[in-house]
């Protein structure tokens, strides 16, 4: 699966994005546009991907991408790199340090390693579906907890009610130890190294 190679090519474009992205995120005078679809975009989202697939059209020619931003290229290849530059924009935009950004890559459809990075906690998640490391250290969820015991996560509750069944949510809700909205993908960062039990996200793109 050629893990180590893109677990050390992905941490070096992070290090290196992770600088335009903060230095956006400490200013100010961040500037805020709406997309099409009315969510939000900003120079931190656009550059960022442009930089990793700049990165990635250099080293991997052959392999295909996909961006939140710019679209696909090579649809047909049998590599695929899928990239959302900043996960949590909403986040990231209100001074929140719960952002990310996310490299993936399939084959043929089927992923076959992933990473989030998180610049303002100095943090990164990388795996490949059998093993998981943070900052190069080798993690794993939790398991055998109780639902009483558990800990949910949504990145927001009222959303949960506009694209899925509220009530069932809230049932479910009601029923853990604790429910918050650690959301966005630092919720799936908690999940990964142990520390929740539950992340809910009403609707994936």
């Amino acid at each position: 699966m050629h893990f180590p190679e893109f677990d050390e090519f992905t941490r070096k474009l992070c290090l290196e994005t992770e600088k335009l992205i903060l230095s956006i995120y400490e200013n100010p005078e961040i500037t805020v546009e709406s997309k099409s679809d009315d969510t939000p975009v900003t120079l931190a989202d656009r550059e960022t991907e442009r930089e990793i697939r700049e990165s990635i059209e250099i080293l991997y020619p052959d392999h295909g991408i996909m961006g939140e931003e710019y679209g696909e290229t090579k649809p047909d290849a049998e590599y695929k790199w899928v990239i959302d530059p900043i996960d949590g924009t909403k986040t990231f935009t209100a001074g929140c340090p719960l952002f990310g950004s996310m490299i993936a890559l399939l084959r043929d459809g089927e992923p076959i390693f992933g990473c989030i990075n998180y610049p303002a906690i100095g943090k990164r998640i990388s795996g490949n579906g059998e093993q998981a490391f943070l900052n190069g250290d080798p993690i794993r969820g939790r398991t055998g907890i109780r639902l009483d015991q558990a800990v949910l996560l949504t990145t927001d509750f009222l959303r949960v009610g506009e694209h899925q069944n509220r009530e069932r949510f809230e049932s479910l809700a009601r029923k853990t130890k604790m429910c918050r909205t650690w959301g966005d993908c630092f919720g799936y960062y908690l999940l990964a190294i142990g520390k929740a039990d539950i992340m809910l996200d009403p609707i994936l793109s």
